[in-house]
């Protein structure tokens, strides 16, 4: 596995000497070995590139050598240089969460001495955000306008089954379960499997787009590189310009639809307890955010019920 890691990756951390490659890789050979999902192995080296991208020339020499060298102010320059590259708070932090761990594993390998990224002094405020569903005109806007097939079905997976953008590229055949309406999602983000439900539309799509399988194992396969699936970046490219054809000028990413599923099972009356286990959170806490969107939802609903009500009293008058 060493060696097919070294092979995935090399490509992507081409800007490393051997002795911090051979330190990253055994990194993602210990997180491979705990069952991490792929997609963190990818976060991991993410993390790396960019921090050896945005700190200043000179110590990006010195530590492409040796990653264990990195000192506190190397991490000062980084967070300097990701926000004048205008990365937003809770990205800088992500990243500097996934370079602490990193680091940490260095400091029990006897690499390093002391951690780099410190608690108090390297964290970026972050506002709280809402997450952000689609309008429902918005939305038929968008929806009008997808007239591929393949497009389609990768879309309505992310708004009726509630997939994050990378488990709908990823997601394989032997995944789908069309008898039960199902498909089974492992390693989702926190390492947390669930099984999600096919929506009638879904369903439709997905049977049509079987019947045109072209023999790869990924629903998604990737037109450029064999044996790959569809990567994030592509699904980005694809909603930016439908939105664009469809005359949608909010400003939606592919995640707004996971987000909108969540919001309309909640204005449904799904209970908290089903929906965290629907969107795969490893915490209700994560869940709670769309509570917040729920009661602007019934706050809307109630004016608009009452402003109904009080012109049908007056009319009565």
């Amino acid at each position: 596995m060493d060696e097919l890691l070294r092979a995935r990756f090399r490509r992507y951390l081409d800007s490393l000497e051997p002795a911090s490659f051979d330190q990253v890789i055994a990194y993602l050979q210990t997180l491979h070995a705990r069952n991490y999902a792929p997609a963190t192995l990818d976060a991991v080296t993410g993390a790396v590139k960019k921090f050896l991208l945005l700190v200043p020339a000179a110590r990006r020499v010195f530590l492409s050598s040796n990653l264990a060298q990195t000192e506190p102010p190397d991490i000062d320059s980084f967070i300097t240089a990701a926000r004048d590259a205008a990365l937003a708070p809770s990205t800088i932090n992500n990243k500097l969460s996934l370079l602490r761990e990193f680091f940490s594993f260095l400091i029990e390998e006897g690499a390093m001495v002391r951690q780099p990224v410190l608690r108090h002094r390297h964290h970026v405020a972050a506002p709280t955000t809402l997450p952000k569903p689609m309008s429902e005109v918005d939305l038929l806007r968008f929806f009008k306008v997808v007239d591929s097939l393949r497009d389609r079905l990768l879309f309505l997976l992310m708004l009726r089954c509630g997939l994050r953008v990378s488990e709908a590229c990823a997601l394989a055949w032997a995944d789908v379960d069309l008898p039960a309406l199902t498909l089974r999602i492992d390693g989702g983000k926190g390492d947390v499997d669930r099984v999600a439900y096919v929506a009638p539309d879904v369903d439709q799509a997905l049977r049509l787009w079987q019947a045109r399988r072209c023999g790869s194992p990924y629903l998604f396969p990737s037109r450029k590189v064999s044996g790959t699936h569809l990567g994030r970046r592509n699904v980005f490219m694809m909603m930016k310009k439908y939105l664009r054809v469809a005359g949608v000028t909010g400003c939606y990413s592919p995640h707004c639809l996971r987000h909108t599923f969540a919001t309309q099972l909640l204005n449904a009356g799904v209970s908290l307890e089903v929906l965290k286990e629907l969107m795969g959170h490893r915490s209700i806490q994560m869940t709670l955010r769309y509570t917040e969107l729920y009661e602007i939802t019934k706050r809307q609903q109630y004016t608009q019920a009452m402003g109904r009500i009080t012109r049908q009293v007056a009319a009565g008058r």
